[in-house]
């Protein structure tokens, strides 16, 4: 009966502590409703399985959006990159939010906001960084390795059966040809120029003449004000005192 009774209690507890964590964000959801700062983070790796994916982020973005106590958006940005794609469609949502709604948009950059970090940024009405922030990196990359002398030297040998001349294009144990390679090049160019592109729209007059802006470097945070391709530097406390009267910031990547 002892032995029982010990089991019995632990259950009970267990139950009891699982209650308490579920219950926990929920009563969190109460400060929604007062005025608030939204923010919603990017972090890490932008990709479709990541956390920082367009799945993940998108609801929390429309969230925000249809929040009546939302008093303005931020997208804190510690990111440097990862697929164009998941930026591209992040980058229309938050552009589709600025026309559909009148919530202001601001974009924070901290550490890094490059590559597809950036790309997200660039969609807001201003972006702002630390002097020491990492920002920029306008450019697309394919990553493709030649291991044939490696694995020669282990007496491996690839035994592939495909169909399709191209269909091993990117295949590690294939040689590229140079018309594969044109190819390839010509898709990361494509890729490359709808990046510019939406720079340019997005922030129109603000940028430099400087053409090495679109060449992939980065730049740190008072270098990229300087370029065009921030707005100021801040953090998001400075902003919530100085522009937004201390409202308290609600995170909504719960």
């Amino acid at each position: 009966r002892d032995y029982r009774n010990k089991i019995l209690f632990r259950i009970f507890a267990f139950v009891i502590f699982l209650i308490i964590i579920f219950l926990a964000p929920i009563s969190k959801n109460v400060n929604f409703n007062q005025p608030h700062i939204a923010v919603i983070e990017i972090n890490g790796l932008i990709a479709s399985e990541a956390q920082s994916s367009a799945d993940n982020i998108i609801p929390l973005l429309r969230e925000a959006s249809v929040n009546e106590s939302t008093s303005v958006i931020v997208i804190k940005i510690n990111s440097g990159g990862g697929s164009a794609t998941q930026s591209k469609i992040i980058f229309d949502e938050i552009v589709k939010i600025k026309k559909e709604t009148d919530k202001e948009v601001i974009a924070i950059i901290e550490d890094v906001g490059a590559s597809g970090g950036y790309y997200i940024a660039m969609a807001a009405d201003e972006i702002f960084a630390s002097e020491t922030s990492i920002v920029g990196s306008i450019g697309v990359r394919l990553d493709n390795y030649d291991v044939r002398s490696f694995f020669n030297k282990l007496g491996i040998k690839s035994r592939t059966i495909y169909s399709g001349e191209n269909k091993l294009i990117l295949d590690p144990f294939h040689e590229l040809t140079s018309e594969q390679y044109q190819h390839v090049k010509r898709l990361t160019n494509q890729i490359h120029s709808q990046f510019i592109d939406d720079l340019k729209s997005s922030r129109e007059n603000k940028l430099s003449s400087d053409e090495s802006i679109y060449s992939g470097l980065f730049y740190t945070g008072t270098e990229a004000m300087n370029l065009g391709l921030i707005d100021g530097i801040s953090s998001i406390y400075d902003l919530k005192s100085e522009r937004y009267d201390n409202l308290p910031i609600q995170k909504y990547n719960r």
